[in-house]
């Protein structure tokens, strides 16, 4: 039910030494809405039983994913992400919402799955947490729905030329809980880095699930330059980022055996990670598990307007139990990698 999907540095790691935690310094976790919902006891075991709680690692997320490393790195336990899991796949909007409406139900979820637990999470001494949150520029920094409209279909054109036209009308900044980041100094696209604090953490976090014309955006972030901010997976939608090549190897529990750098890309199939994965082990459902799932595919936006609240939260609940069996298929791969390796 899983498939393990390796650049070539990463296989012949593993090949060599096994599938171990201190191969890893790194796991990232990308945007996707609710796709992580099969992923979510996975993500427990992973960073609460795979690794050692004293393992220094860096986690990087954007969107819903930023949200999972977030609750991951609590170091009182596991709870915080059971909150997220619950608050998230009991999202309720019995009409189509405003923008504002999302706001406040997204807000006042991650605050429940925070709760008391905003200083532990950003002064976690073996866990730094890196958040990318992107501030709109020129039409983008509109709140209003028509200037929103006409940046993204700007920002669309310009990115089927090229991703390097994305600082005209994006810009990236990592917020990081520690200084020494990995992802600080990257050159693909015009990058600004900013400290995460237990005053900033909620604010951040609602700015980077932030979708536009979906929710509002985020202004007036402490210890961030003045702007509104949205979705990170604007920008790095699977985290296809050079830092990936640095270091240790990376584990990124992801939804597919396949990574596209940018939410502009997503439907650019030329557009896929290739050399900056060279060190990275996706940890990806396979199809036969995808085909176990309510409806026979992964939980996305689109059960919002197809299913009534009731049978939508019916569907999720049910993908995160099948998920609990991705679990047992991880051990039975830490034991014997081989047959569930991949080339990416």
């Amino acid at each position: 039910m899983l498939q393990l999907v390796v650049g070539p540095q990463a296989r012949e790691r593993i090949l060599n030494e096994g599938l171990h935690p201190a191969l890893f310094d790194k796991v990232v976790a990308a945007s996707g809405g609710p796709k992580w919902i099969p992923l979510a006891a996975l993500d427990r075991h992973l960073l609460y039983r795979f690794f050692p709680s004293g393992q220094s690692l860096s986690l990087l997320g954007t969107s819903s994913g930023a949200w999972r490393c977030a609750m991951l790195s609590d170091p009182d336990g596991e709870a915080a992400h059971r909150r997220l899991q619950q608050g998230y796949i009991h999202q309720r909007y019995d009409r189509p919402p405003t923008p504002a409406e999302v706001d406040q139900v997204c807000g006042s979820l991650l605050a429940q799955a925070v709760a008391d637990g905003a200083e532990r999470i950003c002064g976690n001494p073996h866990r730094q947490l890196n958040v990318i949150v992107c501030r709109g520029r020129h039409f983008n920094r509109s709140g209003a729905r028509a200037s929103q409209l006409t940046g993204l279909m700007v920002t669309a054109l310009a990115n089927l030329a090229s991703r390097r036209t994305l600082p005209v009308s994006w810009e990236r900044v990592v917020v990081s809980s520690q200084a020494d980041t990995p992802f600080a100094d990257m050159r693909d696209l015009p990058t600004e880095l900013a400290q995460l604090t237990s005053e900033n953490l909620l604010p951040v976090l609602l700015a980077t699930g932030s979708i536009p014309l979906v929710l509002s955006g985020v202004r007036g972030i402490p210890g961030l330059p003045a702007g509104r901010y949205f979705d990170g997976g604007v920008t790095d939608y699977h985290l296809d980022l050079p830092a990936l090549k640095e270091g240790g190897l990376t584990l990124y529990p992801h939804f597919y055996p396949h990574a596209a750098p940018g939410w502009f890309d997503k439907r650019l199939p030329w557009r896929r990670a290739r050399e900056n994965f060279e060190k990275v082990a996706i940890l990806a459902p396979d199809p036969t598990f995808i085909a176990r799932l309510p409806g026979g595919k992964l939980p996305d936006r689109t059960d919002f307007k197809h299913l009534d609240s009731d049978r939508r939260i019916q569907h999720w609940n049910r993908a995160a139990e099948l998920g609990e069996a991705l679990v047992d298929t991880f051990e039975r791969l830490v034991a014997d990698p081989l047959p569930y390796l991949r080339p990416l």
